[in-house]
């Protein structure tokens, strides 16, 4: 029979055998925590009788001692203050006289252990502590001597009552009083002893209950620990016997066996796990030859990665160099391009120049929409924070499309709400970017009515403002279920709209991924024949008191001339170089060129100059290597302000340039605004 139990022991599971450990061990706590509230409660029911006991005793005391001063006094007034100590004893004797009934009524046996002056949280434990153990022998002993007592109280009410009738004739005897008082001596003694015997009889039993308590709390206590020590062993045995098994087996594995098993002890969670480590090295060979093939997988995957990666950067490459060959001529055409525009005087011939200037504009655009396309791709694109304006931002979007509005007679307007401030912060050519595609978009779509464009304020706070920009027209529109489709790259609405209206398709790619890389939202609404309606939500920060100083000073600098400031310009293509000197002595600037590195350090070296704006790729010595040597000059010479001038418009190029030594850095085709701001600024600074 043993055995049987043992072997079903052993095929019950460990986390069984554990909850019904716990569970023991749970129920045999539960005991003793209700035999210790037990035992607090009862032993604090015997504290409060001891207490009231005390009350009683002080009562009796106290209504005796006013009984003789009576006798002495003859006073009213001392035979009122006996009868009231008497209310404590009589209190308690009325409610053990309601206890001893068959069916007590507990209402009046708690009225009468509060008329004794008992606390109302102990009568309930005193009423029970009667009606549950009032057979007990040193609870029995107790209540007798308790009653003696309160027979006794009896007669000296009736010698109290006595004495008042004497004291109350006409003619006081006192030598009737004298023999009263006698016999409430002795009954006073009787009382006391009484008190005496119910209170020892009271401890007897508390320290009775206590020893049960102490002994019945011991034996749960070692039924606890044995019971955990038993099961505790007998678990981790069959633990231990397992898991030694499956070490073994482990072991044999690691040194290259393979045909290694182990042997099953039990159902158990060990058991299991031999079963399933049986089961593992039964894989184990076929699982060899499946990471065989993963490895020669992984090494096919990581080459192609690597050829992958390689043509990223030859494309990044690429684009970065194509950016600079375009961008250096394209800064000689726009800044030719706008001199001469300063200079005509002839309406037609300025009008022409500014279709010059607009188409240059919108192959720059052209060219920053494939390279920040690519950047997102690379997830490289890099946004500014700075001042800017948004009523000027559409103003000027709307003059620059003014051809392509007023030639097809549309009408064009805007609308921006005045909660928002006239100044915020943001990437101005991000959101210029983002508004000419959309307008861009607008006008070609649309053959006849008008353009709106509207800016509301969503949501504003101290710091931040969450503006809806909405462009809204009345052309085409697009089919519900090309909405999706008109977001992807290279796509359009339909192959008809590519052919009649023309365009690469990346515009309003470029457009979502600007607006989400900026932690905004892109909605349309649109209908065929009915026109689109395009919105974009974007946050922006609010402009904060040191900026506002900055676009003051800067706005002072805007009117301020170069006269006297000597700049040496370090450029080797002639083209650039020519149209850098022009903008320069437009403005008053003392102006002298170095084609290399070299040459602008010999030329620094024997002459002061005020400011050098840096070209960064230059034959002999580049840009970056000059700055270095400069810097490295002993006394005044190594702080001048260094602009970089470079064709370059990659990610880090700034960084890079502030690295080398560089103050600041501007990009080309660049605004003479722009150029002009940085000298003063880095001239004040200085």
């Amino acid at each position: 029979m043993i055995s049987f139990l043992k072997r079903k022991l052993q095929d019950v599971t460990i986390s069984t055998k554990l909850y019904f450990t716990i569970g023991i061990m749970a129920f045999l706590v539960i005991i003793e925590l209700f035999t210790l509230w037990f035992a607090v409660s009862t032993l604090s029911s015997v504290r409060a009788f001891v207490n009231g006991e005390g009350l009683w005793s002080k009562a009796q005391k106290d209504a005796v001692y006013s009984l003789f001063l009576y006798a002495n006094s003859h006073q009213e007034a001392d035979y009122q203050a006996f009868q009231q100590f008497l209310k404590v004893p009589l209190g308690d004797n009325k409610a053990r006289l309601e206890l001893q009934k068959p069916n007590p009524d507990l209402e009046i046996a708690r009225e009468g252990f509060l008329q004794g002056r008992n606390h109302p949280e102990d009568v309930d434990g005193m009423i029970h502590l009667i009606t549950r153990f009032h057979n007990i022998f040193y609870i029995n002993k107790a209540i007798t001597a308790w009653g003696n007592a309160a027979t006794t109280m009896d007669q000296l009410i009736a010698i109290g009552d006595q004495l008042h009738t004497i004291i109350s004739a006409d003619v006081v005897d006192q030598k009737k009083i004298d023999q009263v008082m006698a016999q409430a001596k002795d009954l006073n003694r009787k009382v006391t002893t009484l008190e005496d015997e119910f209170s020892f009889t009271l401890g007897e039993g508390s320290r009775w209950l206590e020893n049960i308590i102490l002994n019945l709390l011991l034996t749960i206590s070692l039924t606890i620990g044995s019971t955990s020590i038993l099961i505790t062993v007998s678990v981790s045995r069959g633990i231990e016997k397992g898991i030694k098994e499956i070490v073994a087996g482990a072991a044999l594995v690691s040194r290259g066996v393979l045909n290694a098993r182990v042997t099953v002890y039990s159902g158990d969670e060990i058991g299991m796990l031999a079963n399933s480590f049986n089961k593992m090295i039964d894989t184990l060979e076929y699982s060899l030859y499946n990471i065989r093939k993963l490895q020669d997988a992984e090494k096919t995957l990581k080459k192609e990665k690597e050829k992958a990666e390689t043509s990223e950067k030859t494309k990044q490459l690429f684009l970065a160099k194509m950016s600079h060959e375009i961008r250096t001529p394209m800064n000689a055409i726009l800044g030719f391009a706008r001199l001469l525009e300063e200079t005509l005087e002839n309406k037609e011939q300025q009008e022409y120049i500014q279709i010059i200037i607009k188409s240059g504009d919108d192959l720059l655009v052209i060219l920053n929409d494939i390279l920040d396309f690519s950047r997102m791709e690379a997830g490289k694109l890099v946004f500014e924070s700075i001042p800017l304006n948004l009523k000027e931002i559409i103003q000027m979007n709307i003059l620059m499309m003014e051809p392509k509005w007023k030639k097809k007679n549309i009408e064009i307007n805007y609308l921006i709400d005045e909660k928002i401030p006239e100044t915020i912060m943001g990437d101005a050519v991000r959101l210029n970017q983002i508004l000419i595609n959309l307008i861009s978009n607008a006008l070609k779509f649309t053959e006849k009515g008008h353009v709106s464009i509207s800016v509301i304020c969503i949501e504003q706070n101290e710091e931040k403002i969450i503006l809806d920009f909405g462009i809204k027209d009345t052309g085409i529109g697009i089919d519900g279920g090309k909405l999706g489709q008109i977001f992807e790259s290279f796509e359009q609405a339909t192959n008809e709209t590519a052919r009649k209206f023309g365009g690469a398709g990346l515009g309003l790619s470029i457009v979502k991924q600007l607006v989400q890389l900026q932690h905004g939202e892109m909605f349309v609404n649109s209908k065929p024949g009915l026109g689109s309606d395009f919105h974009f939500r974007l946050p922006f920060l609010k402009v904060s008191s040191h900026v506002k100083k900055d676009i003051a000073e800067k706005l002072q600098m805007g009117v301020q001339l170069g006269t006297g400031i000597h700049v040496l310009v370090v450029e080797d293509n002639l083209i650039n170089q020519m149209l850098v000197i022009k903008i320069l002595k437009q403005r008053g600037f003392e102006t002298e060129t170095a084609e290399t590195g070299l040459i602008a350090l010999a030329k620094y070296e024997k002459k002061h100059f005020d400011v050098m704006l840096m070209d960064v790729q230059m034959p002999e010595m580049d840009g970056y290597e000059a700055t270095k040597r400069i810097r490295a000059l002993k006394d005044h010479k190594n702080t001048i302000p260094i602009i970089a001038m470079t064709a370059h418009t990659i990610k880090g190029e700034y960084e890079r340039c502030l690295e080398m030594g560089m103050d600041d850095y501007i990009s080309k085709p660049f605004d003479k605004k722009d150029l002009f701001e940085k000298i003063f600024r880095l001239l004040k600074k200085d």
